[in-house]
């Protein structure tokens, strides 16, 4: 019911209506009948709402029919949004962008989510603009049909050298990552942007993907042989006290999901490691588990482009639509879906475009729109220019670090 409350306020046919609220994602869907009026411009929608990446798809879809609804009620254009369930299989995605360029003639397809490389070869082949929402930079090289949006690896990377070494002065690191392709990425990347500032890894570790102790690697780390501690007497026997421990690395760069950095703070804590920095990626913004932490990932730091303790006006109404509408707090990646479906929706209101090489010049022609997860626009070649912001967890909030 809290869905319907959304789609109501978009420009829809009852019957549309029924079909949504029916709760029937995985079957072709349209808030509006297929093919549309004449005149009635079309967005297509590719989600993984069934299968294993259902929350993530549900959740976007959640913020893309939010920001849908920012479309004048006395526009001359109504808008239309198709809407097509991925079900977590990248096997039928060529089907579906078929479906939605060709029989629903849609201007633009928001989605999937990742499938970058795919996605971008699909565009191409039905020449229809695809806005992907993927941190994998590049999948739009020599691709005008390509946009794609999202804080990539780089950039949160360079974000944290910046803050670290440049402005904080830190010249001595420690990398514990996961040994897979994407911790092997993120660690090269913060290896060369902490050396092009004058900093060093003075150690690194890796760790299994399935993982969930990291004693042995702390222990290393720190260059410990046995577990850190001393006896003390006491009258009722013998008791171990962790002692400070001094190690050679003042940060401890972590790129893995929040509860694995929780995981390796509790272990620094408990071999005496104090004073040690934990930094991360934007997977780590998630308020809720954080205020749950107990303290332990106190000062982490990490990059993103939007926090939910931003003041401005923008953020907390989104923040408040998005909970009254799900009944849950948005994320990062809600906060994206939302700013790009809101660029796009404004610009087919405003430029009316005749054509989807229309749209995507326009949308392209876009300077740093304010949105709630930051500004947005798009390079020639299709890369969205974000500004990461740097991000500290303080007394359990996540509030962003003036600098």
């Amino acid at each position: 019911m809290k869905r319907l409350v959304c789609l109501i306020l978009i420009l829809v046919t009852a019957a549309a209506q029924e079909a949504v609220s029916a709760g029937q994602p995985s079957a072709p869907s349209a808030l509006s009948p297929g093919g549309g009026a004449a005149g009635m411009a079309a967005i297509g929608v590719i989600l993984p709402l069934t299968g294993r990446h259902a929350a993530y798809g549900n959740s976007v879809l959640d913020a893309i029919l939010l920001a849908s609804t920012i479309l004048d009620r006395g526009t001359n254009a109504p808008l239309r949004i198709v809407i097509r369930d991925s079900e977590s299989r990248s096997e039928i995605l060529p089907a579906l962008v078929g479906e939605l360029a060709d029989r629903e003639n849609v201007l633009l397809i928001l989605g999937p989510l990742g499938e970058g490389m795919e996605t971008a070869r699909l565009a191409r082949e039905k020449r229809v603009p695809i806005l992907v929402f993927t941190q994998q930079e590049g999948i739009g090289r020599d691709n005008p049909y390509v946009l794609r949006d999202m804080l990539t690896n780089r950039a949160q990377v360079q974000a944290l050298a910046d803050h670290a070494v440049t402005r904080g002065g830190l010249r001595r690191f420690a990398i514990l990552y996961p040994d897979e392709a994407g911790g092997r990425e993120m660690a090269r990347l913060f290896r060369e942007a902490v050396a092009t500032r004058g900093g060093r890894i003075v150690r690194e570790r890796t760790y299994g993907r399935q993982q969930a102790d990291f004693g042995d690697e702390i222990r290393s780390l720190a260059g410990i042989e046995g577990a850190a501690g001393r006896d003390v007497s006491e009258p009722e026997g013998s008791i171990e006290i962790a002692s400070p421990r001094p190690v050679d690395f003042e940060a401890l760069f972590l790129p893995d999901s929040l509860g694995r950095a929780h995981a390796a703070a509790l272990q620094l804590a408990n071999h005496g490691v104090q004073g040690v920095r934990m930094l991360g990626p934007a997977s780590w913004n998630q308020p809720e588990r954080v205020r749950a932490d107990g303290g332990v990932l106190e000062g982490a730091v990490f990059a993103d482009t939007y926090c939910a303790n931003d003041a401005s006006r923008p953020v907390q109404e989104f923040i408040e639509r998005y909970y009254a509408s799900t009944g849950r707090e948005p994320g990062s990646l809600e906060a994206i879906a939302y700013d790009g479906t809101a660029l796009v929706v404004r610009t087919i209101r405003d430029a009316k475009p005749r054509s989807r090489e229309e749209l995507l010049r326009a949308l392209t022609a876009v300077e740093n729109v304010r949105g709630v997860s930051g500004r947005l626009s798009f390079t020639p070649e299709g890369e969205s220019r974000r500004e990461a912001v740097i991000l500290k967890i303080t007394q359990g909030q996540i509030v962003p670090v003036r600098e």
